[in-house]
């Protein structure tokens, strides 16, 4: 009978301990704060490469978060972010990480394991700082997911090599002014590739020049044959104002979508030279100087 009472007891502190989230105890010995964490991603945090560690407090008490460090095998990381974030017992709090730089194998594919976080916590009856370690639900896979898309994206850049063309003509003046340029593609596999639309960003608009084409129809089809193409494209103001200026954060994240011919489409982001930032200033000023100009 003893030994039952012994084998319920210990099944008891054992259901106890994952009903915390999955904390790993303190070297202390001490049990730690009940505390749980999922992974979640707001549409702001995109274009950051961050996500958002949900914590939720468990515990009878409120707790202070003092740090956190989210670790995940396949990304590099962005090491211990400092906190002082009060957390009252019951509810949750979102903290934006940066997950840093995803590893990509040579195939264009990724490899994620199962995330950690360590935080350091102490509780409003005791100030000690204590590390928990977490194991966070990832419901929605959005580590697996962003790190395939980051290592597709990678491998097609390195398939076609993008870029904006060196000249950009302005056209009209005022609010209406927009440049004409080129976008230049070129391949650099003996696979036919295609160039199938582009899009703009908060800031600026980016259209085929002109707009209108066939229905299924590339921007630009690159073969081993002709692998350049110069893709006239259009450069105009999308939101200019005040605000908009003020809040982006990624201005310049333009998009273009790459697909084998008649395969899935996916988008890159072909990189923006400073000559260029130079010249879209002509359409909306944000204040981009090269060389102390």
């Amino acid at each position: 009978m003893r030994s039952v009472r012994r084998t319920g007891a210990a099944l008891a502190l054992v259901l106890a301990f994952l009903g915390a989230g999955c904390a790993d105890p303190d070297p202390a010995g001490d049990p730690p704060p009940r505390l749980g964490a999922s992974i979640v991603q707001l549409r702001r945090d995109q274009v950051l490469k961050r996500v958002e560690v949900a914590v939720t407090n468990r515990a009878e008490e409120q707790v202070t978060i003092e740090s956190i460090d989210l670790r995940v095998p396949g990304y590099g990381g962005d090491g211990v972010q400092v906190r002082d974030e009060p957390l009252p017992a019951g509810q949750v709090v979102n903290l934006p990480t940066l997950y840093g730089e995803v590893t990509c194998a040579r195939d264009g594919t990724a490899q994620v394991g199962r995330p950690r976080v360590l935080i350091r916590v102490h509780t409003a009856s005791d100030p000690t700082s204590r590390q928990v370690v977490l194991r966070p639900r990832d419901p929605d896979r959005l580590l697996p997911r962003i790190a395939a898309g980051e290592c597709q994206s990678r491998h097609l850049l390195q398939e076609v090599s993008l870029s904006f063309g060196p000249t950009w003509r302005p056209v009209g003046a005022g609010r209406g002014r927009y440049l004409r340029g080129t976008l230049e593609a070129r391949l650099t596999i003996d696979q036919p590739r295609n160039v199938t639309q582009v899009r703009g960003t908060v800031i600026f608009d980016l259209l085929p020049d002109p707009p209108d084409r066939p229905a299924g129809e590339p921007l630009a089809a690159l073969t081993p044959a002709r692998p350049t193409a110069s893709i006239p494209v259009v450069v105009s103001r999308a939101r200019c104002t005040g605000h908009a200026r003020g809040e982006v954060k990624k201005p310049y994240e333009f998009l273009v979508w790459l697909a084998p011919p008649g395969g899935p489409e996916l988008a890159v982001t072909p990189p923006v030279t400073d000559a260029a930032k130079v010249a879209f200033e002509q359409v909306c000023h944000l204040g981009v100087r090269v060389g102390g100009a």
